[in-house]
């Protein structure tokens, strides 16, 4: 990035997402006590984590469980396994998490909505979502297929990964630069911070308020 002047990044922060969906968890608990299952004030959850190493993966994972800590919240990681990013790879190991701990888990966190799919599909082959048994369960991306999980009540919530913004803030910045403009926030219409970076914002995603994820 220091080596050449006409080089700039436009993305999100993955911790910010990771907060997000730790934050997801956090309302779901507050407004439903009994999601804490045994009682023992402590959420049980399981991870769903993306390639190991990769920076997304491990902010995602880090900083998910950091907000429900940071909430006040005590958490125990019953199991945590990578599924590359893949639906069908969650759907196996979530398999295995609940052959291994069944209805001792309370909560899944995944980095991304495929994962969170599979999560899904293990978990409703158990018998959950429907009859009341329900289980929470975060991603990330606010895919079509997440947002249709949303809809039908499987999916608790997602993180929007907008790229309409990353898109125009993209084509904002080519355009000032053609023009031999420096960019900055009046000619670009988003912040530049450090003179190379246009962050663009995560948002929380739920049933609610799903039309702006569409």
């Amino acid at each position: 990035m220091k080596k050449w002047d006409k080089v700039y990044y436009v993305g999100a922060k993955a911790e910010q997402s990771g907060t997000m969906e730790g934050q997801l968890l956090v309302d779901y608990f507050k407004a439903h006590p009994e999601a804490d299952k045994n009682k023992d004030g402590v959420i049980q959850y399981v991870m769903l984590k993306g390639e190991p190493g990769h920076q997304d993966a491990e902010l995602r994972t880090k900083f998910s469980i950091g907000a429900i800590v940071d909430a006040g919240m005590k958490v125990e990681k019953l199991a945590e396994d990578t599924a590359m990013w893949d639906l069908v790879k969650a759907q196996d190991k979530m398999a295995a998490f609940l052959a291994a701990q069944g209805d001792k888990i309370e909560a899944v966190l995944a980095n991304n909505d495929d994962m969170a799919l599979g999560a899904i599909s293990a978990l409703k082959a158990k018998g959950y979502f429907k009859d009341n048994k329900f289980m929470p369960v975060v991603g990330v991306d606010a895919t079509a297929p997440a947002l249709k999980a949303l809809e039908e009540g499987t999916l608790l919530g997602t993180v929007l990964n907008d790229a309409k913004n990353q898109g125009k803030a993209t084509f904002n910045l080519a355009n000032v630069l053609a023009q031999g403009q420096t960019p900055n926030k009046d000619n670009t219409g988003y912040d530049v911070t450090d003179g190379k970076y246009v962050w663009v914002p995560y948002k929380k995603i739920t049933k609610d308020n799903m039309a702006d994820a569409k």
